[in-house]
Formats: C-alpha cells, sequence, structure tokens
C-alpha cells in the first residue's frame, strides 16, 4: 500500500469512529435509541409470586406482586411473554419498540387467572422543574375517577386504561375514588413526582379482600429549557379526541388541573 493510500485508509477510520462517537452522544443518536427501546415486566398480582419466561426462556422465578423487573433486554420485534403461577398461566404477544411495561393483573370483573396489559411510557422531553405523572388502572373495580390533593383531575378510568400529564416536581396526594363519588379505593398516597422523570403508578388488587395498592415505576425522561407545553394530557382513556384536543367530558376539572400545572 502507497503512502496516499495508507493516509486515506487512516482518514476513513478516523471518520468512521468520530460519526459512531458523535452518533452515540448526541441527543437522537443511536445510543438514545437503544436506551427507549426497553421493555419491563410489572407484576400486579397481590399475594402471588409468578414465574416469567420470554419465548419460552425464563427471566426470573417467583416474582413477587409490586416487583419490577427489567428492562429486558429484547430485540425489537414480536416476543411472547408468559407468566406462570401453581394455579394458571398467561402470556401475551408484545412487539417491541420504545419503552413499555408488561403488566400482569386482575381484570375489573371476576375471573380465574389474570390479564396482561402492554403500556406504553412515554418518554419525550418535560420542561425544566417538570415531571411527568402517569395512573394506569389495574385493579378489581369498576370505573374509577383519579385525584390530587383532593380534586377530581380524570374521570372514568376504566380497567387497562391510563391517563398522563406533566406537572410540576412536588409530592401529591393522589386517590383513586368510585366515578360519581364516595370512599377511596385507593389512598390518598403521598406520590413524590421527580423533576426529569416519568413517574408511573398502578392500581393494583381488588377493595374486598383488602389487597388495593399501588405500584410506582420512576424512569428518566430528557429536560428541555423553556416551559411544558400548555397540551400535555394525554393516555388511553379516551381523552384525546382525533384533532388533538382534550376531551373535557372525561377531564371533569380543567381549571384545577390548570391551577396544579401552575402552582
Amino acid at each position: 500500500m502507497s503512502v496516499p493510500q495508507a493516509r486515506r485508509a487512516l482518514s476513513l477510520v478516523l471518520l468512521a469512529a468520530l460519526v459512531t462517537l458523535f452518533t452515540t452522544l448526541l441527543p437522537g443518536g443511536v445510543a438514545t435509541a437503544r436506551q427507549a427501546a426497553s421493555t419491563y415486566v410489572v407484576q400486579g398480582v397481590p399475594d402471588t409470586r409468578v414465574d416469567v419466561s420470554v419465548d419460552g426462556n425464563a427471566v426470573r422465578s417467583g416474582v413477587a406482586a409490586k416487583q419490577v423487573v427489567g428492562p429486558l433486554g429484547l430485540s425489537p420485534g414480536h416476543h411472547t411473554v408468559s407468566f406462570s403461577s401453581p394455579d394458571w398461566k398467561v402470556m401475551t404477544s408484545v412487539t417491541v419498540h420504545g419503552s413499555q411495561d408488561v403488566v400482569l393483573h386482575w381484570p375489573a370483573d371476576a375471573a380465574d387467572k389474570p390479564v396482561v396489559t402492554v403500556f406504553t411510557n412515554d418518554v419525550s422531553a418535560v420542561g425544566s422543574g417538570k415531571g411527568r405523572l402517569s395512573v394506569a388502572h389495574t385493579a378489581v373495580v369498576p370505573p374509577a375517577d383519579i385525584t390530587a390533593d383532593g380534586k377530581t383531575l380524570f374521570t372514568n378510568i376504566a380497567n387497562g386504561e391510563f391517563v398522563s400529564a406533566v406537572v410540576p416536581a412536588a409530592t401529591y396526594q393522589v386517590a383513586v375514588v368510585p366515578t360519581g363519588g364516595g370512599n377511596p379505593l385507593l389512598g390518598p398516597l403521598p406520590l413524590p413526582v421527580q423533576a426529569g422523570a416519568l413517574t408511573r403508578v398502578f392500581a393494583i388488587g381488588a377493595p374486598r379482600n383488602g389487597s388495593m395498592d399501588a405500584v410506582v415505576q420512576v424512569l428518566p425522561v430528557p429536560t428541555t429549557g423553556g416551559a411544558a407545553p400548555a397540551s400535555v394530557h394525554t393516555g388511553s382513556a379516551g381523552l384525546v379526541n382525533p384533532d388533538g384536543s382534550v376531551d373535557t367530558a372525561r377531564l371533569t376539572t380543567w381549571p384545577v388541573l390548570t391551577a396544579l400545572l401552575g402552582r
């Protein structure tokens, strides 16, 4: 190899190294994408230990209620996640993309075995001093309302649905109450919402046997220098209309939420 050819080859090697370095360090690069593609397993069945497997391979045995397993090192694409106890076995097909929770929980009505719901984790950026709060209904109760600091924020959330909002970092008293009023089904519980984090809450269990409880998961999210946008209320509970506006029939106290966001 001549000297010019050797220099050209060395230049190409250095260029490739620089490209790799920058795509690893810059936001939205390869490292960010790989970090975002993370799957967690949430055990939401009280008083039960389960074995978890993926594609027939054991992941963890004897997982107790409220435990979060992961992130799992799963490649993008379709996978089969199985949960088994001495009394039942359930499985679901999961398409791995982005950040998501695979949650084992009881359905709202009586059943002989749990169900599995996959929730997407919104790990997009929040404003400085803000955090994202997401509450999921995975308990054995009818559709319920979500309150914060004693004020109703979201109403008529059914089993398997969730709601989410960006709020100032603070500790909130969060409760799950029957839609239309009544004693809390869960809480109020003090819930710290950290700045630059997604705080996920899963209501689990059943009031009839005193097993109502909450699983809390905290995931880091990037922050931006500016204030958080006003339209931050999302979820799977029919709150967002096709045009992106909020369905205020399901969001009962918009002024209250606005006040919370501005506190």
